[in-house]
């Protein structure tokens, strides 16, 4: 099965739909390969004006697959910090510097690792109902609230980084800047191509400069090194007594169990 399906729904309208519906879309390493071949195709096609990346089935990306046989938090503080940089978020980065804008369209769950992919993208088109937000378990940390800060501001960013697992409504993505627009999950669909096939009116190259023109200012702003930087706090939030901990808690009791304990309140 491809894990990356690419289509064209409209001329010059490339549609990236991440294939891995019965693990939310996940990102492992075969789903990220797939993905960095169907950028690269873009980048190579001319005749591509805009992307729409999309997940299938009840998920947009549910971010890292860190069940079992992953290579989540299995290595040294170092080798892990550059699995992260080079595995996902230069992956990611790569999608902020495609040629063509891409619009991340959302419906139904991005969490975690797949809410900076999201903040990678030129425009992001939610369903009002999804639900968006940060892994269920503090494994991590360091990695995701900066590129946050960008988008929703610094006070936002920081409790949504500080609550283990909160979320937000596509409705309330919208309304903290996350999203561009929030639009009824039925209406999603047509709401994008509408938006994708006014956007490919425009010629690649000057669509091209105008997203370069933007990226630059975001860039001196410290964007991208804020993004890169994440690799480091999060490799080494992997090493702290919390994260091992939790690790204990799951090897000894199972997923289900260590997510309903830390979903019930009280202190730990």
């Amino acid at each position: 099965m491809n894990l990356v399906i690419v289509n064209e729904p409209r001329p010059r309208v490339r549609e990236i739909r991440l294939n891995r519906p019965d693990k939310l879309n996940a990102l492992n390493r075969e789903l990220r390969a797939e993905l960095a071949v169907a950028l690269r195709d873009v980048r190579a096609d001319e005749d591509v004006r805009v992307v729409v990346l999309s997940g299938q089935g009840r998920a947009f990306c549910v971010g890292a697959d860190v069940g079992a046989g992953s290579e989540y938090g299995m290595a040294t503080p170092e080798d892990e910090r550059r699995r992260i940089l080079t595995g996902s978020l230069e992956l990611f980065l790569e999608v902020w510097r495609l040629p063509v804008p891409v619009i991340a369209k959302i419906d139904g769950y991005c969490l975690g690792l797949a809410t900076i992919l999201a903040n990678c993208c030129d425009i992001v088109l939610c369903a009002g109902t999804a639900t968006i937000g940060w892994p269920m378990l503090p494994l991590g940390g360091g990695l995701i609230s900066p590129t946050w800060v960008w988008h929703v501001g610094l006070h936002r960013a920081k409790e949504m980084s500080y609550r283990i697992g909160s979320t937000i409504t596509g409705t309330e993505a919208q309304a903290y800047g996350f999203a561009n627009h929030a639009v009824p999950s039925g209406e999603l669909d047509a709401y994008t191509l509408r938006m994708a096939v006014e956007i490919a009116r425009v010629s690649r190259d000057l669509l091209t400069l105008k997203k370069d023109a933007l990226n630059q200012v975001h860039g001196r702003l410290g964007f991208e090194d804020a993004v890169r930087a994440g690799a480091a706090w999060d490799a080494l939030a992997h090493t702290t007594r919390a994260a091992a901990d939790v690790r204990a808690q799951w090897h000894q009791h199972g997923l289900k169990e260590t997510l309903a304990a830390w979903k019930a309140p009280g202190p730990r």
